[in-house]
């Protein structure tokens, strides 16, 4: 099964194609350009350059969130163009799956962070079985003091910290967990077209037909309200 696999729920743009075999092909930018400009040419040229067509995809799957408000938006919106004219199944998968799938054998505790301002975090607690990932606890929008409290009483585990909440948060993880605390590479801090492809494959082949029409009702995965949304409430209570 050919699947294209969409990541723009940070701020890097990722795109690529995986079948049973092997990542047929990724495309991964980390610069500052609007998801908006990049993610179509993208997708294009991957394709063309790995010799296939859009005829010769069968599933698609995108980062569901959460993350970037517009960036997901976006790409979710594509995804669903896409799945649409192709008439393709479409899945989504979340993000902070993606980020912890890379360590697959990796011991204790893996925890990626994302920076969800107002002083939170997206964020969510795995640990591995050899291959197999588990999750130890909901997908959560929380202050870092909760996380650290949550990972305080598992006492003496071996953490794995990764995404972009260590560029503001390190400090603060360092001093509470001290020695337990381990950072991922930079390499391996962000997200990867290539694992959402391979990720959302598993989950269209576990799901069968139950994503062939799911364009009409795939789901951002938010976790809370956009900063516009609360705004603008506030607003309405001020009159």
């Amino acid at each position: 099964m050919l699947v294209l696999g969409i990541d723009t729920a940070t701020l890097v743009c990722s795109v690529a194609l995986a079948d049973s075999e092997k990542i047929i092909g990724e495309y991964t930018l980390n610069i500052k350009k609007t998801h908006s400009q990049r993610l179509m040419p993208l997708i294009a040229d991957l394709i063309q350059d790995s010799h296939l067509d859009s005829e010769s995809l069968e599933g698609i799957a995108v980062t569901s969130g959460p993350g970037s408000f517009t960036g997901i938006r976006i790409g979710v919106a594509t995804a669903r163009g896409l799945a649409q004219g192709l008439k393709l199944p479409l899945v989504g998968v979340p993000t902070l799956d993606i980020l912890a799938a890379q360590f697959p054998y990796a011991g204790g505790i893996i925890c990626p962070l994302l920076d969800a301002r107002r002083q939170e975090v997206y964020t969510c607690l795995y640990r591995f079985s050899g291959e197999k990932m588990e999750r130890l606890s909901d997908y959560m929008a929380a202050p870092l003091e909760e996380v650290l409290d949550l990972l305080k009483e598992k006492p003496g585990e071996r953490v794995i910290f990764l995404g972009d909440g260590l560029e503001r948060y390190g400090d603060i993880i360092r001093k509470a967990l001290g020695g337990r605390a381990s950072w991922a590479p930079p390499s391996l801090r962000i997200n990867r077209g290539a694992l959402v492809a391979q990720l959302g494959r598993e989950e269209l082949l576990a799901g069968g037909e139950i994503y062939r029409d799911s364009y009409k009702n795939l789901q951002p995965l938010y976790l809370r309200r956009s900063e516009a949304e609360v705004r603008w409430e506030e607003r309405q209570k001020r009159g």
